[in-house]
């Protein structure tokens, strides 16, 4: 342990990785074992670290989280790891958009507008995956301490991650407001963005989630999406904003409430199941669609008063959508997908 830390203060992070490793091999029964294993995981995400790894690093973190930890230790390595699955999680979206907008560029002549889309898709998820990393570049100071302390004995003490709490965090669970939905909706207007809020493998956690937010009075619908090599993840949407400007501003009341990773998307399209009056045909409708797996939601029509569209999903490209409708033929109904 000696020598790795001392190759730690030198940044000669390769070495210090490999004598770190070696206590965590030869001497998982010592008290050093626990403290080994934190730097095996922290080192690998360590910005001036060339050879970081974000895989090898939330490895350790789950091996980390499988010992006796106090809370302040286990909060710290939760949100990490929960930090690393949004990077995870945004490199896959971005490769799959890349995907994507390569296969629209074969067709430009015909795709041209689901090709600027596509352009402005991956912008979107760069910019947020440079924010990311520029959060995780701030978590380094997790280890600050671990440096100054004598070895054995820093992997008791509180990160100052944690000690120091911005104040608009510390404020923003006791006034949860949802997000204002109250803006008439005009004729001919189109309300493409939204704010995603959470993503989930579980199909079933994704519609809990949604759930809760609608009995908070927010508008809000569950977009399914398979990324390569991923398999198939649920997004929870909130809202309806014609502009980003108007989206953003949603983001960040979001953020003041649970939702700090909240951020914007576009999703232009969604299904169409009809044009009612709010009465308990709508609402049974509704309720029969949510019944049956599908994300339904409505909204105010552009074309009459005291009418509402029942709606199924957001969509990022027409065909997405068009496949769902398939399903919702079956179920009787006289889908057309539409934008939003």
């Amino acid at each position: 342990m000696v020598r790795a830390a001392a190759n730690e203060n030198t940044k000669a992070y390769g070495k210090a990785l490999q004598e770190y490793g070696d206590v965590a091999k030869r001497y998982p029964t010592t008290s050093y074992y626990k403290q080994a294993v934190w730097k095996l995981a922290i080192l690998n995400i360590y910005p001036e670290n060339p050879a970081i790894s974000d895989t090898v690093a939330r490895d350790w973190l789950q091996v980390y989280l499988g010992l006796h930890l106090s809370p302040v230790e286990k909060q710290t390595a939760t949100s990490l790891v929960s930090m690393l699955n949004r990077i995870r999680n945004l490199k896959a979206e971005l490769s799959d958009a890349n995907m994507e907008k390569e296969k629209m560029a074969a067709a430009v002549q015909k795709q041209s507008k689901e090709l600027e889309a596509g352009a402005q898709k991956i912008k979107e998820l760069e910019t947020e995956l440079a924010h990311s990393y520029d959060e995780l570049q701030k978590m380094k100071a997790v280890d600050v301490q671990m440096h100054q302390s004598r070895v054995g004995e820093a992997g008791n003490k509180p990160s100052p991650l944690l000690q120091k709490v911005p104040e608009s965090e510390k404020n923003a669970g006791k006034k949860k407001l949802p997000v204002s939905q109250k803006t008439s909706i005009k004729a001919m207007e189109f309300y493409p963005y939204v704010v995603q809020v959470g993503s989930y493998r579980d199909k079933k956690d994704a519609f809990q989630e949604a759930m809760i937010l609608r009995g908070k009075g927010d508008s809000v619908c569950v977009s399914h999406a398979r990324i390569a090599g991923k398999g198939d993840w649920y997004r929870v949407l909130v809202g309806f904003y014609r502009t980003p400007q108007a989206a953003q501003k949603a983001a960040v009341e979001l953020k003041k409430r649970e939702y700090r990773n909240a951020f914007v998307i576009r999703r232009p399209f969604t299904i169409e199941i009809g044009i009612y009056f709010g009465d308990e045909k709508l609402k049974n409708l509704e309720t029969q669609l949510i019944t049956n797996g599908y994300s339904a939601y409505t909204l105010p029509s552009r074309d009459a008063d005291n009418k509402f569209r029942l709606l199924v999903g957001a969509f990022y490209t027409k065909s997405e959508a068009e496949n769902v409708t398939k399903n919702l033929q079956k179920e009787g109904l006289k889908p057309k997908v539409v934008q939003r």
